[in-house]
């Protein structure tokens, strides 16, 4: 038993696609992190700033689904950005929905963020190397479709 147990660790430990892409979550957010620390944000508020200033606003079950976050991980960081005047909710076609917006305020978050993105960018880059970069555009565009 514990030989046949040391076994499926090993092999675990080697081929689990899990643990690996949990450690390059890991790695690469903290990459994102660092260097977005320095205007105040998270790598999870940038991808929010992000994908609002993109679509010019969207429900946030859409944002939910495209984003493949739970409701409960948006709502924390959506909350936190709107007490920042970073977004607002904009009443929806009726009293239970909403769309979130980018303020001007958030524009203004989302361009003096920009510069340091493009750091860790850069050092997330150099960390994947070419074939990993090409590989990750890939397969996440295939997950998300864009």
């Amino acid at each position: 038993m514990a030989k046949q147990l040391k076994q499926a660790a090993d092999e675990i430990a080697i081929a689990c696609l899990a643990s690996r892409t949990r450690l390059l979550g890991r790695v690469v957010t903290g990459i994102y992190d660092d260097a977005l620390r320095n205007v105040g944000l998270t790598s999870a508020q940038m991808t929010i700033l992000v994908a609002l200033e993109h679509t010019g606003g969207v429900q946030p079950a859409a944002l939910c689904d495209a984003l493949k976050l739970d409701k409960s991980t948006l709502s924390r960081n959506v909350d936190r950005m709107e007490r920042n005047g970073w977004i607002e909710k904009q009443p929806g076609a009726d009293a239970r929905s909403h769309s979130l917006q980018l303020t001007e305020a958030g524009r203004a978050k989302f361009a003096e963020a920009i510069p340091y993105w493009r750091v860790a960018q850069a050092a997330a880059e150099e960390t994947l190397g070419k074939g990993g970069m090409d590989t990750l555009y890939k397969v996440s565009k295939r997950l998300r479709g864009f």
